[in-house]
C-alpha cells in the first residue's frame, strides 16, 4: 500500500518522503481512446501524480440517473493511472468550478426556490449524500488504503472565494469519512488570507494554494502557506500554466519561457505541484460555462458582462486538446529532468497526424418544421418558465405567444431576465437575436443599439410570437450562480405590457433520430439542421471549420462535438480520429442563425484560434 502522510515540511508514502509532481488530467474532457496517449505522455514528463475532478452533473444528470460509462467511466480511468504507475488526487467535491456547466452542480437543483447551493442548508446536503451513496463505491476500491492509486480526496473546492459556511466543510467531510473514505482530505483555494481562512476548516486537511505560474508569484504563495499552514506542507494545487477561452474574446497564449521559471521556482520552494491544466481536453457536448464580470478583453470599456466558456478546453495547456505535446510541455520537462538531476532530452515529439476533408450537407430540416420531432416536454403557462422548470438541463427552449395587431401603427418587442440567446420570430419570420454576452440586439440589418426593435405596422390581425432560448453555459463561479435559470423567467413585454399565455417546448437535442430530412434549401435566420455523409481515414484526427457558419452544435456519427460560434476566437471544432469511420460518416450541423450557401462544410487538418493576443497583466 502508498499510505499518504504530511507534516509542515513534505509529505510522506509509507513514511518515507514524497514530493507530489502532479497534473490535473480530466477523464470526462479526453475521449476515452485517448486516455493511454496522454497518461503516456504524463510519466515521460516526470510526473509521479494525477488530479482530476468528478463532475457531479455529469455522473447524475437528473435526480433519477447515474452514469459511470464511456467518458465517465471513472473506474477504469482510475485503473489505467494505477497500471501507468500514477497515483491520483481525486476530487470528488459536488463544486469543481474547472470552467464546466454550474461548476458541476447538477441544473436540476435549481429546480427548488429554497435550497442554497454550497451551505449546510439540509436540503442541499440530501442531494450531496443520494449523490455520494453512488459514486463512492465506484472509486472506494482505488483508494491506497486499499491497494489502488487514490492517496487523498477534497472535500470542496475554493470554499473560500464562495463563502464560510464551516459546518458544510465539515458535513462534507463527514459523508466522506463515513463511507469509508480513509485517505488524507484536503481543499484548494487562493493564496490570500481570507480565502484560506473561509475555504478551510480541519487542520487535519491538507490544503492547496492556486495560483498563476507567472514569474515571481511562488514566493507569496509559499509564505501565506507557512502562514496559514498549521502542519501542511508547500501544495499548489492549481498551478495555472494557461487560461480559458471565452466566446468573442480573444485568445490569449501565455509566454511558455515564463511558466517555465515560475516551475522551477515553485521547485526551488520546495513546492508540491499540479499543473492546471497539464491536458486541456474539450467541453464536448454543452457542459462548457460561464464567467460573469471577469472580462480579459483588451477593448476599452468592456462592460462587466456574462462571457460564456469555448467549447475547446485546450486553455494553453503543456498537452493540447488533441492529446499533444507542446512547447511547454518540454521546456517545463527540462526544468524537471534539470532539477531531479536527469540528462538533458531531446524534443522529439510523437507522430501525429491529421486529416483535411470536405462534406456534402445535401439535406436540410427546418428546426420549425420538426418541433413534434424535436419536443420531450409541451407545457401550456400562463407566463413563462425556465427550462429546469420542466426537467431540462441543456439545449434549447421554446416560448409561443399571441399578440393583437395594433392597426396602422407600429410597436416594439423587449425581452428582460432572458438566458442565454434569444431568437424572436413573428409569424415564423426572423425578427432579432438578443444576447446577453454583448448586451445587444442583432437583426438581420445589423446590430441595434437596445434591446427593442419596431414590430412592422400591424393590421388589426393576431401575430404569433416564438421566442427560441438557448442555454450557452451556466455560470460556473461566484455568488451568482444560483440565479442561473435558463430560458425566459419574465413575459415578452410589447409596448411596456407583459404578454401571458405561453406554448413552452423543451428542446434538449438529445435525439435527432426522428428529425424529417428533405432537399429543399434553408432559409436564411430560420434555425435548420444540415445533414451529410463523408469518408475518412479512421483513428486520424481532423477539426470542423464552421467559418462559413453562425452559431449552433455539430454531430458526428451521433456524438456531440459542442457549440461553435462565428464570434470566434475558436473557429474549429476537435474531431478525436477514433470516432471516425473509413465510409459513410454522418455529420449534422445545427445553425440557429444560417446565411448564405449551406451545401458544404470543410474539416481543416489544424486548429484554428483568431485573435491570438498576449495576455493582459
Amino acid at each position: 500500500m502508498s499510505i499518504l502522510s504530511f507534516d509542515k515540511d513534505s509529505f510522506y508514502i509509507d513514511g518515507k518522503p514524497f514530493r507530489i509532481i502532479a497534473g490535473d488530467i480530466h477523464y470526462f474532457r479526453i475521449h476515452p481512446d485517448n486516455w493511454k496517449r496522454v497518461l503516456d505522455l504524463a510519466v515521460d514528463f516526470g510526473l509521479n501524480t494525477v488530479q482530476t475532478y468528478v463532475p457531479w452533473n455529469a455522473h447524475q444528470p437528473s435526480r433519477e440517473e447515474f452514469v459511470f460509462s464511456g467518458m465517465l467511466d471513472l473506474a477504469k480511468y482510475l485503473e489505467l493511472c494505477h497500471r501507468k504507475g500514477l497515483k491520483v488526487l481525486l476530487r470528488p467535491s459536488p463544486y469543481i468550478c474547472s470552467e464546466w456547466d454550474l461548476g458541476g452542480l447538477p441544473a436540476w437543483l435549481l429546480q427548488s426556490r429554497t435550497l442554497s447551493l454550497r451551505t449546510s442548508d439540509p436540503e442541499y446536503l440530501a442531494m450531496i449524500e443520494e449523490y455520494y451513496d453512488r459514486l463512492t463505491p465506484v472509486y472506494l476500491p482505488y483508494l491506497s488504503t486499499n491497494g489502488g492509486p487514490i492517496i487523498a480526496v477534497t472535500v470542496e473546492n475554493e470554499y473560500g472565494s464562495y463563502g464560510n459556511d464551516h459546518d458544510y466543510l465539515r458535513a462534507l467531510a463527514e459523508m466522506l469519512t463515513k463511507r469509508g473514505v480513509n485517505v488524507p482530505l484536503y481543499t484548494t483555494d487562493g493564496p490570500e488570507s481570507q480565502l484560506l481562512t473561509f475555504g478551510r476548516e480541519n487542520k487535519d486537511f491538507f490544503f492547496g494554494v492556486n495560483y498563476r505560474a507567472k514569474p515571481g508569484m511562488s514566493q507569496p504563495a509559499e509564505q501565506a502557506v507557512r502562514k496559514y499552514g498549521d502542519n501542511s506542507p508547500f501544495f499548489v494545487g492549481e498551478f495555472w500554466s494557461g487560461r480559458s477561452m471565452h466566446w468573442g474574446e480573444p485568445f490569449y497564449h501565455r509566454n511558455p519561457e515564463e511558466v517555465e521559471v515560475a516551475f522551477k521556482e515553485a521547485l526551488e520552494l520546495g513546492g508540491n505541484i499540479s499543473f492546471y491544466m497539464f491536458a486541456g481536453g474539450t467541453n464536448f457536448g454543452f457542459m462548457g460555462g460561464a464567467n460573469y464580470g471577469r472580462s480579459y478583453s483588451p477593448r476599452v470599456n468592456t462592460p462587466v458582462r456574462y462571457i460564456p466558456h469555448t467549447t475547446s478546453y485546450d486553455v494553453d495547456a503543456l498537452i493540447g486538446e488533441n492529446a499533444q505535446p507542446t512547447e511547454k510541455y518540454y521546456l517545463c520537462r527540462d526544468v524537471l529532468d534539470e532539477y531531479l538531476g536527469k540528462e538533458k532530452r531531446e524534443h522529439n515529439a510523437p507522430d501525429y497526424h491529421t486529416q483535411a476533408i470536405t462534406a456534402e450537407l445535401s439535406l436540410t430540416a427546418d428546426l420549425f418544421d420538426n418541433l413534434d420531432a424535436l419536443t420531450k416536454t409541451k407545457e401550456f403557462s400562463v407566463r413563462p418558465k425556465p427550462m429546469e422548470d420542466l426537467g431540462q438541463n441543456y439545449g434549447l427552449i421554446l416560448y409561443t405567444t399571441n399578440i393583437n395587431g395594433f392597426e396602422n401603427s407600429e410597436t416594439t418587442i423587449d425581452l428582460h431576465k432572458y438566458r442565454d440567446r434569444a431568437t424572436v420570430f413573428i409569424d415564423d419570420k426572423y425578427f432579432a437575436t438578443f444576447l446577453r454576452d454583448r448586451g445587444l440586439t442583432k437583426t438581420a440589418e445589423g446590430v441595434a443599439v437596445s434591446y427593442n426593435r419596431p414590430v412592422f405596422a400591424q393590421d388589426g390581425h393576431q401575430r404569433k410570437i416564438d421566442v427560441l432560448v438557448e442555454n450557452m453555459g451556466r455560470l460556473n463561479f461566484g455568488k451568482e450562480m444560483s440565479d442561473e435559470r435558463k430560458g425566459l423567467e419574465e413575459a415578452v413585454i410589447c409596448m411596456n405590457a407583459m404578454l401571458f399565455g405561453y406554448e413552452i417546448r423543451t428542446l434538449p437535442l438529445s435525439d435527432l433520430s426522428t428529425l424529417v430530412w428533405s432537399k429543399k434549401p434553408h432559409t436564411d435566420h430560420m434555425p435548420c439542421f444540415f445533414k451529410g455523409k463523408f469518408n475518412a481515414v479512421p483513428n486520424v484526427d481532423t477539426y470542423v471549420n464552421f467559418s462559413t457558419f453562425g452559431h449552433g452544435y455539430v454531430w458526428i456519427n451521433g456524438f456531440n462535438l459542442g457549440r461553435y460560434d462565428s464570434a470566434g476566437p475558436q473557429m474549429t471544432l476537435y474531431v478525436p480520429g477514433t470516432i471516425l469511420k473509413e465510409k459513410d460518416n454522418e455529420i449534422i450541423v445545427l445553425d440557429i442563425d444560417p446565411t448564405g450557401n449551406k451545401s458544404n462544410i470543410t474539416f481543416s487538418d489544424r486548429e484554428i484560434l483568431e485573435g491570438d493576443a498576449e495576455e493582459l497583466s
